[in-house]
C-alpha cells in the first residue's frame, strides 16, 4: 500500500477546505497523487463528523469513499465495545475499514480482523499500527469460505454489506451480503455469541421472524436519529429478549431505556386527562424503533394519548425520560374553524403528526404555517378517536 509522502501530507493540509472536484481537475503536480490526497481530504471531513479521535494522528489513512459509508460512528462503536467483558476474544468476519475493531481492541483482549478486500485490509493494518493496537490480528481473504477452519472465539461479529451487486443500497437480511441467517448454525460451532450490526431501516418484527437465539436487541441513535440495530445472539438462548434503546444527545450524553416484557398494555389517557399545563412526552427514535412505546408507560408515571398515538402526558415533569419533553399551552379540536385561523395564532411552528390522516406538508399547505420558531404543534388523535391539535413549548 502506498504511504503518503511529506509533500502529499503538506498538500492535504493546504487544501483541507478546498473543493475536491476542482482539485481533481487541476493539472498533475510532481510527486503528488491528487486522487489519493482527495481521498484523504474527504475521509478527514467524514472523520470529523463520525470518528474525531482518529484525526488526532496525521498518519491515519482513509479508504475509498464507499468504504466509509457503512462505517460505524465513534459513539456507536464505543457503545458496542462496552457490552463485552474485557477478557473476550472477538472475530470480525466483515471488518471493512475497521472502526468497530479499533474500539473493540481498546476494550477487549483480542480482535481478529477479516477482510476480503486486500487494499482495504492494508489500509486498516497501517492504521492499527499507527494507533499501536497490537491486539488486532489481520487476516486477508474471504473468511466465509473456511468457517470450519476458524479457531473458536468468544464472539463472532458480522456487519453485512448493505449494497447489492449494482452498488444500490439494501437493508433486508436476504439482500445483504453475507446472508447471516444461513450462517448462524455454522457460526455457533465456533462461538457462543454472535453479534450483528444491521440497518436501522430493518423492522424488528423481521428480525424476530428470521433470527434464532436472540438475547438482546440494541436500537442505537445519535441526536434522535436511529443509526443502527445491534443484535446479540447466544447459543441455545430461548428466554425473553432484552431491548436496549440508546440515544446519544447533542452533548454526547447516553440516554438509555431498557425493558423485556413487550406484552404490557399501555396506560391510556382519558380525553379529559389531556389539558393545558400538563407535560407532554415524545419518545426518542430508538424507543420508537424498538416499539418501546407499548411498554414505556409501565416504567414512567405517564399515560398514552391513545393506543396508536405514541405521545404521552403526565402531571409531573420526568427528568430522565428517553425523549423530548414539552409543556402543553393550548389544546383544541381539529376542525375547519380552527384550521382557518391557526396561522394567525401560530404564523411559524414546528409540526409533528402522530396517528393523524394528513402529512405535515399537507397541513402546512392548508394552514399557511411556516416552519420553525419556538412553538410546537402536535396533530394527533385522542382515545375517543377525535382529531386534536396540541400546542406546546419545548422544555428538553
Amino acid at each position: 500500500m502506498k504511504k503518503l509522502s511529506l509533500e502529499e501530507k503538506e498538500f492535504i493540509k493546504e487544501n483541507i477546505e478546498a473543493n475536491t472536484t476542482k482539485l481533481l481537475l487541476q493539472p498533475q503536480i510532481e510527486n503528488i497523487d491528487i486522487k489519493l490526497c482527495v481521498r484523504q481530504i474527504e475521509g478527514y471531513r467524514k472523520a470529523i463528523e463520525k470518528f474525531p479521535s482518529l484525526i488526532e494522528s496525521e498518519n491515519i489513512i482513509f479508504p475509498k469513499k464507499i468504504n466509509l459509508e457503512q462505517t460505524s460512528s465513534e459513539q456507536t462503536a464505543k457503545y458496542k465495545a462496552s457490552l463485552f467483558p474485557a477478557e473476550s476474544t472477538l472475530r470480525d468476519l466483515t471488518s471493512g475499514f475497521g472502526i468497530d475493531d479499533i474500539f473493540f481492541a481498546k476494550k477487549i483482549k483480542k480482535v481478529y480482523y477479516h477482510e476480503i478486500d486486500i487494499e482495504l485490509a492494508e489500509v486498516a493494518l497501517s492504521n492499527f499500527e499507527t494507533l499501536n493496537l497490537n491486539n488486532i490480528e489481520v487476516i486477508k481473504g474471504n473468511s466465509l469460505n473456511n468457517i470450519s477452519n476458524l479457531e473458536e472465539t468468544d464472539i463472532i461479529y458480522i456487519d453485512p454489506s448493505r449494497r447489492n451487486e449494482n452498488q444500490k443500497k439494501v437493508f433486508l437480511l436476504e439482500d445483504c451480503q453475507p446472508y447471516v441467517v444461513d450462517l448462524i448454525p455454522k457460526l455457533f460451532e465456533k462461538t457462543k455469541t454472535i453479534a450483528l450490526k444491521l440497518s436501522p431501516m430493518l423492522e424488528i418484527k423481521s428480525l424476530l421472524n428470521e433470527l434464532i437465539n436472540i438475547k438482546e436487541i440494541h436500537t442505537i441513535s445519535v441526536k434522535n436519529e436511529c443509526k443502527e440495530l445491534f443484535v446479540i445472539l447466544e447459543k441455545g438462548f430461548n428466554e425473553e429478549i432484552k431491548y436496549h434503546c440508546i440515544d446519544f444527545d447533542s452533548n454526547d450524553k447516553l440516554i438509555e431505556f431498557s425493558y423485556t416484557n413487550t406484552t404490557i398494555s399501555p396506560n391510556i389517557a382519558n380525553k379529559n386527562d389531556i389539558k393545558r399545563d400538563l407535560f407532554l412526552y415524545e419518545p426518542n427514535a430508538s424507543v420508537m424503533k424498538a416499539g418501546g412505546y407499548h411498554v414505556i408507560s409501565e416504567y414512567f408515571p405517564i399515560k398514552k394519548i391513545a393506543s396508536r398515538s405514541h405521545l404521552f402526558v403526565s402531571e409531573q415533569k420526568i427528568d430522565n425520560f428517553p425523549g423530548r419533553t414539552f409543556i402543553i399551552t393550548t389544546l383544541f379540536p381539529y376542525n375547519h374553524k380552527n384550521i382557518k385561523t391557526l396561522s394567525e395564532r401560530f404564523p411559524k411552528a414546528n409540526i409533528t403528526i402522530r396517528n393523524f390522516p394528513q402529512m405535515v406538508a399537507e397541513i402546512r399547505k392548508r394552514t399557511g404555517i411556516k416552519d420553525g420558531g419556538d412553538d410546537y404543534l402536535f396533530f394527533t388523535t385522542n382515545s375517543e378517536n377525535e382529531k386534536i391539535i396540541i400546542a406546546c413549548e419545548k422544555l428538553s
